[in-house]
């Protein structure tokens, strides 16, 4: 039995002690047994609940988390300029909408995504300089932060801090986060992007997932969602072109993102 599950049944064993106190005593004290035992019941879930996230979240350490990561970010994205044709969907409470998008990519993190709705441009994205810009006519869409739109990409370009790592499976994660509160998980496999997770508190508030349909440094497909925003969108590249000179950098100059 893993420390995790040891720790668990400890805790589960004397919260049913407390409550068997609990119930003996309740002539004694009448309504407020219910309240008690109430909150050992919401004890109960907690400790529970957290013993069966801390034990999801864990693996065998990864030796050296810190190497990992700046090999990972060298090997994900093109060395040479490139351009993206793919079809994408947006969707949330509201309904979806589709169509076609460009994306085109500077070596090694400036990158910009238009996206088409019957031919006129609804929507322009774009990371350079580490920061996130956009431009466009749909309203209320919930655009991802600069680690996700990155990963939609296959791109490994985690925010500043230091990593931490484990093994799951087939995976090495890379973990990043100051504090337990809000984390982010990077699910790596062969010097490629499989998932990137946010959690908060142990629980998944918005993740990306990709495919990889051959050898080559872009995903063939990739679907994000805001669990929160019960929002949706992925896209699936069709045709990649990879260029000898660099795209204009005004091609990257959108307003910025508040």
């Amino acid at each position: 039995m893993s420390l995790q599950a040891r720790r668990a049944a400890a805790v589960f064993l004397l919260l049913v002690g407390a409550l068997h106190s609990f119930r003996a005593g309740r002539k004694a004290r009448g309504i407020r047994f219910h309240s008690e035992v109430r909150i050992g019941f919401a004890v109960l879930v907690l400790a529970l609940t957290g013993s069966c996230v801390s034990a999801v979240e864990s693996g065998p350490p990864i030796s050296n988390p810190a190497d990992l990561a700046a090999r990972v970010r060298s090997e994900t994205g093109a060395s040479v300029p490139a351009t993206l044709r793919f079809e994408w969907r947006y969707a949330d409470r509201r309904g979806d909408v589709g169509g076609e998008g460009i994306g085109r990519y500077n070596p090694p993190d400036s990158l910009r995504i238009d996206l088409f709705t019957s031919g006129d441009v609804a929507m322009a994205i774009a990371v350079a300089d580490g920061e996130l810009r956009s431009l466009g006519e749909i309203e209320d869409i919930q655009i991802p932060g600069l680690e996700f739109v990155y990963a939609m990409a296959g791109l490994f370009r985690p925010s500043k801090g230091r990593a931490e790592g484990y093994v799951a499976g087939s995976d090495s994660v890379l973990v990043y986060g100051d504090d337990a509160v809000r984390r982010t998980y990077f699910y790596v496999r062969e010097g490629r992007l499989r998932r990137v997770e946010e959690r908060v508190h142990g629980r998944t508030v918005q993740r990306v997932n990709l495919d990889w349909a051959d050898s080559g440094p872009w995903p063939s497909r990739a679907e994000y969602r805001n669990l929160d925003e019960h929002s949706r969108v992925r896209w699936e590249v069709g045709e990649i072109t990879h260029h000898t000179e660099s795209h204009p950098a005004r091609a990257y100059d959108l307003p910025r993102v508040p």
